[in-house]
């Protein structure tokens, strides 16, 4: 890869850092990925050590950069960091200029009756800035699909991928094929392929069966709606646009089959998941594991050179793996680890398991659990906190057994609102004792200083084997039972750095499920180096059961 410049004269180019030093360590970091002769760099370090200025410094030198994140939230701190980098957001966060009350993913215009706005249009504009712009930032989901079917972001020297620990979720979603309820049934194939498993004697024979008709028949109704679109004119627009939206869905279902048909093997496996309450059943196919072909035709293909960065990795044979990597393209062919800065002693790890939560021991787990948050509560009286739950259904028996009114959480509706809430009202003169209980605040979350002075962790958080491609995944052999453990370890770390963001930061984690002690104590490296560290060796107070 070309470089450009020094990297405190890329620095210079960032007007919020270029009369800041680099931290301890970013420049080692940045010379190693700017170095490197492979393709892949994998980087793992501690959140607060500024990936993202180490990110933008490499794409200064490189004098390109594609930049890819997995949440809103970073894409937001990342745009108010850099006004270098130019921020594309999906279709729906522009504004209709035609109708202020639809945004431009609720677009009418087609090809009969074209917007008048078409060459005002925000999101168009939009996108075309990111195309020419030297360095640009969008989601993994957005830059998936239109490296499939636009191509037009293809071809990039450098990019960067932060947050690279949540990509494969993105990867294995873009390439399944899923039909809801609603779709079978307009489809006039309610009840999916005569054969359920891969392995048996015509099951790949009947799934590509199956997935053919609907290709068939999702591009007929296609058709039949563009048609129908036409037709209505303006006249309508709220019944143009359902239509739109249900055209949209089945180029989609179309698409889907495309890369299925392509694809399927014995490898795959299809999952029925019924109607829970108002949400849609789903009929889902899925790779095991996602293969090198796959990943590299949808991602890895597009651009010349990437730096995978994370707080958090699997070990590099289960990255590779997962993410369909060749370990001889990975820079030394294992993950870089950037030494922390951070002083461990300021968030010390606390493995108390008071409680063995497996299925079987669950229910006498719990009242020990119960006991213990209360232990803790008391050693921070007036003091804010998070308590990791990992389901809701632990989270409403942890919450009445405590009975505590510092106590609250939130639903799947409310779940921003309630996390808003918490960190908007919060004030340093007047401070109060809210402790948020949550299952899903493992990542994305940014609880500085007095916001969050403990963090309590009730139970490893293992992915369901209720799904079926988790179990064939765990199943899959030595490596498939070390990705499982791995990832379970690796939500353990994250969720314990919601708390300690900075290097003056303070926060106590405390660990209660013996599960992860267990795996601690026979594979510790499944933690990274700086979170061993910050492993207290301290045993149980005596007196947390009085």
């Amino acid at each position: 890869m070309n470089i450009t410049c020094t990297a405190e004269e890329a620095k210079s180019q960032l007007s919020h850092f270029k009369d800041k030093p680099f931290r301890k360590f970013q420049p080692e970091t940045i010379n190693y990925i700017m170095n490197s002769t492979h393709k892949f760099v994998i980087v793992r370090a501690k959140t607060g050590f500024g990936k993202s200025l180490c990110a933008m410094t490499c794409g200064v030198m490189a004098g390109s950069l594609s930049y890819l994140v997995s949440s809103k939230y970073l894409q937001t701190q990342i745009t108010k960091d850099f006004e270098n980098i130019y921020s594309l957001w999906g279709r729906n966060n522009y504004p209709c200029l035609l109708d202020n009350s639809r945004n431009c993913d609720e677009c009418v215009s087609s090809k009969l009756n074209p917007c008048e706005k078409i060459s005002s249009c925000l999101y168009k504009i939009a996108k075309q800035k990111a195309l020419d712009s030297q360095y640009f930032l969008t989601n993994f989901a957005y830059l998936l699909s239109e490296l499939a079917y636009a191509g037009r972001f293809s071809g990039r020297s450098f990019t960067v991928i932060d947050e690279a620990d949540s990509l494969q979720k993105s990867l294995d979603s873009f390439v399944s094929l899923t039909f809801t309820e609603r779709s079978l049934n307009r489809l006039g194939m309610p009840s999916g392929p005569k054969f359920k498993t891969a392995t048996a004697k015509q099951g790949i024979s009947s799934w590509k069966d199956f997935a053919q008709e609907a290709l068939h028949r999702s591009i007929k109704i296609s058709d039949e709606l563009n048609h129908e679109i036409e037709s209505i004119g303006d006249y309508d627009v709220d019944l143009k646009l359902r239509k739109i939206k249900e055209k949209d869905n089945f180029v989609h279902i179309s698409e889907r089959c495309e890369i299925f048909l392509n694809n399927v093997d014995k490898g795959w496996v299809m999952q029925e998941i019924p109607r829970y309450g108002s949400k849609q059943g789903r009929l889902i196919f899925s790779p095991t594991w996602l293969n090198p072909e796959l990943a590299n035709k949808y991602l890895w293909n597009h651009s010349s050179k990437f730096a995978l960065i994370s707080a958090t990795f699997l070990p590099i044979a289960v990255e590779c793996k997962r993410l369909g990597i060749d370990i001889d393209d990975v820079e030394g062919h294992d993950i870089y680890e950037v030494p922390s800065s951070f002083n461990p002693e300021n968030a010390p790890v606390y493995i108390w398991p008071v409680a063995d939560l497996r299925r079987d021991t669950m229910a006498e787990g719990i009242p020990r659990l119960v006991k213990m948050v209360k232990y803790i509560l008391k050693k921070f009286p007036g003091k804010r906190g998070l308590i990791h739950t990992i389901s809701y259904d632990l989270c409403r028996k942890v919450m009445e057994g405590v009975n505590d009114p510092r106590l609250i959480t939130h639903t799947t509706e409310n779940r921003q609102d309630v996390i808003n809430d918490y960190i908007d009202n919060f004030n340093e003169d007047d401070p109060d004792d809210i402790v948020l209980c949550s299952p899903s605040c493992e990542r994305g979350l940014d609880l500085k200083y007095d916001l969050c002075s403990f963090i309590i962790i009730l139970k490893m958080g293992w992915l369901s084997l209720g799904d079926k491609i988790v179990s064939a995944r765990a199943n899959s052999g030595k490596l498939g039972q070390l990705w499982y453990r791995s990832d379970a370890m690796a939500t353990c770390e994250q969720q314990s750095g919601r708390g300690n963001r900075v290097d003056d930061d303070h926060v106590e984690i405390f660990i209660l499920d013996e599960q992860v002690n267990k795996i601690y104590r026979s594979q510790p490296s499944l933690w990274s180096k700086s979170f061993q560290e910050q492993v207290s060796m301290d045993d149980i107070p005596d007196d947390w059961d009085e």
